[in-house]
């Protein structure tokens, strides 16, 4: 056997007996798995109990956010709906105003066009409401 052939038979060789060896763990959500929260406790101890304790910390702070959205969302429904009351009255009573003193085709536009926004808005919310309905539905089926 000549010099580069021992070379290539070495590097075959060589080749050969490596190997590499890859291992891949994970997870997700608030708590590691039993054997991870447990090796943490080993190697220092109490760590299992203040994992813990974050997880139920994290878990009250995301249920508060959770409440106070919710609790804004209902507020600014209402504040609409009042909000949505006094721009009627007012552009119906300004359109009734304006027709009591001889000026009928401004307050037909003004008291109608008052009212066709309003009923418009309510109709273009009720689709909103239906198509995020919709959407969430086909996200639960898909789960």
């Amino acid at each position: 056997m000549n010099e580069n052939q021992q070379q290539l038979q070495k590097q075959n060789n060589s080749s050969l007996n490596r190997q590499v060896s890859v291992q891949l763990e994970s997870f997700s959500g608030p708590l590691p798995p039993p054997q991870i929260l447990s090796d943490y406790e080993r190697i220092v101890p109490g760590s299992a109990a203040k994992i813990l304790d974050m997880a139920v910390s994290q878990s009250e702070h995301r249920k508060s956010l959770e409440t106070k959205v919710i609790n804004s969302n209902v507020s600014n429904s209402k504040l609409g709906l009042w909000f949505g009351l006094v721009i009627g009255l007012v552009g119906i009573g300004a359109g009734a105003f304006l027709a009591l003193y001889d000026k009928q085709i401004a307050g037909s536009v003004i008291g109608g066009g008052s009212l066709a926004s309003l009923v418009g808005v309510f109709i273009y919310g009720s689709q909103q409401r239906q198509k995020e309905r919709i959407l969430r539905e086909r996200e639960l089926q898909k789960k």
